[in-house]
């Protein structure tokens, strides 16, 4: 491979020249950098204004940093070589040559150097504590989504494009409230959940205010999670004629001639995280499902420090002591702060004893420095390998051949009751009705009907149908929405009514019918 090939996994070269635009914030002279972009994006006239080197020098005084124009002029042109600033075209004018001079180059704010800097700021002003989780968007996201379901195809096309924009504009801004409201509460938690220095007080405090404030959102998050999920199925076949419709309006082009980009939600590739968070897909649960099992994870990990504190096995953190004895340190004067680390870590002033050896085979006793006493007698197998040799002999290997038949033949006798479950459903073939199986085939059925509305992916519409194949017996269960209609198990553990849905056992050579996923 040639050196000016790119590494596999790196960066292409357009994204390595947009990241270059963070490096003003983690610089050694990080600060001058952050105070001139807060002159440029402080106020919003001067977004459109342009201030030269002198200026800038000038504001900069005035805040306290001693810096002359021409180190100014040299951090101007740092930010314009990585794309937080540019020159302004503006032609100056002067009445001088020294004016000239000094005002000969102005700058510009750019849209990267402008979000840049929004995000330097953002991370300047977070601080590690608990965030609410902004619950109170999920009445708002199922109000605007039922608002959206009712718009039939007539009605979105006399609906005002710019109202439009708006209402979906606005559900969008709430999702995203609360998703990132959502991440930032979980990561708080996760940190506060991995510390070993909880006392009882912080314990009690964390168990009572924060995982009780938990158990709420998720209460919250099971609430409306089934009705939000209803409405979006509803609205999700009309979300290309909705965004069609809200972009029919004035809209804004560049100067190359591309319309500019709009609201989050007005392009139909942004409901697919809409819908993955509520609904979710194929083969995945929705992330709102996955935010209650967060919540379970949580409480594990709050039992796991309740365990600790309770005196169990588990490490402990010397964390709090060690902060009292800094606050002790910190208080005391020297002579204190010498007794104070003696008593602590046992560490004295040194002392030089020695006695004479009392074993005359070994003329070295043994507070003798090793500085000057020979090399002590270490054996091989100590010296080389760590260990000593452990003499006698080994333990008896233990026997699992027993407990390996015991697994095998529970397997075996697990597969062979499949196998006449599966035949006895056989047996029905056509339309289920109304059957009657033995328990252990109605598990088999219930099994079957949960793979097939998993690899399905979503809720069944009128008409549509979701499989699941049993190859090794040759047939298929097919489920089928069929309103009006349902299919009737009675077993020994007692009755099962599926409503609006009908199971049908069919040989897998049978064509499917259009609309029928596998799963």
């Amino acid at each position: 491979m040639s050196e000016d090939a790119p590494e596999l996994g790196a960066l292409p070269l357009d994204a390595r020249v947009r990241l270059e635009a963070l490096r003003y914030a983690s610089g050694e002279e990080a600060a001058t950098y952050i105070a001139i972009m807060r002159l440029f994006t402080g106020e919003i006239a001067g977004l459109l204004s342009d201030q030269s080197a002198t200026e800038i020098a000038t504001k900069l005084t005035e805040q306290g940093f001693e810096i002359d124009t021409d180190t100014v002029d040299d951090r101007l042109s740092y930010l314009v070589e990585h794309g937080n600033l540019a020159r302004s075209p503006r032609e100056t004018e002067a009445r001088s040559l020294r004016e000239y001079l000094q005002n000969r180059a102005r700058y510009q704010l750019t849209q990267r150097g402008e979000m840049v800097h929004r995000f330097v700021e953002e991370l300047l002003g977070h601080t590690d504590t608990a965030r609410e989780v902004s619950t109170e968007m999920l009445g708002g996201i199922l109000a605007g989504l039922t608002e959206l379901a009712r718009l039939d195809e007539a009605a979105i096309a006399s609906a005002d494009p710019d109202e439009l924009a708006r209402a979906i504009g606005t559900l969008f801004a709430q999702f995203e409230r609360l998703v990132s409201s959502t991440r930032d509460f979980y990561t708080y938690l996760s940190q506060v959940l991995v510390r070993y220095d909880l006392d009882r007080d912080e314990f009690q405090a964390f168990k009572t205010v924060l995982l009780d404030y938990l158990q709420r959102f998720v209460d919250e998050i099971g609430r409306h999670m089934p009705q939000l999920s209803d409405v979006l199925v509803r609205v999700e076949p009309r979300v290309p004629a909705l965004c069609a419709r809200a972009n029919s309006g004035a809209r804004l082009q560049g100067v190359d001639g591309s319309v500019a980009r709009r609201t989050q939600g007005l392009d139909p590739a942004d409901w697919t995280g809409l819908h993955a968070w509520f609904v979710g897909g194929a083969g995945r649960d929705s992330d709102a499902a996955g935010v209650r099992r967060l919540a379970t994870d949580a409480m594990r990990a709050l039992l796991v420090n309740l365990r600790r504190i309770a005196g169990g096995r588990r490490e402990q953190s010397r964390y709090g002591d060690l902060l009292t004895l800094a606050r002790w340190f910190d208080t005391a004067d020297d002579d204190t702060a010498h007794a104070l680390w003696a008593a602590a870590f046992g560490l004295y002033s040194c002392r030089h004893l020695a006695f004479a050896a009392d074993d005359d085979a070994d003329p070295v006793p043994a507070t003798a420095s090793w500085w000057r006493t020979p090399s002590a007698d270490v054996p091989v197998a100590l010296r080389r390998h760590g260990a000593r040799t452990i003499r006698g002999r080994s333990g008896r290997r233990d026997d699992y051949s027993e407990a390996k038949a015991a697994r095998i033949a529970e397997r075996e006798r697990a597969e062979r009751d499949r196998a006449a479950a599966l035949a006895e459903i056989a047996r029905h073939r056509g339309d289920l009705g109304t059957i009657r199986l033995s328990d252990r085939s109605r598990a088999v059925l219930l099994d079957l009907y949960s793979r097939a509305m998993v690899g399905n992916g979503r809720p069944l519409g009128d008409g549509a149908t979701a499989t699941t194949e049993v190859t090794a017996a040759g047939w298929r269960l097919v489920v089928r929405r069929t309103p009006g209609e349902g299919t009737v198990v009675t077993s020994p553990a007692g009755r099962l009514e599926m409503c609006d849905l009908t199971l049908s056992v069919e040989p897998i050579s049978q064509e499917v019918a259009p609309g029928e996923e596998t799963g």
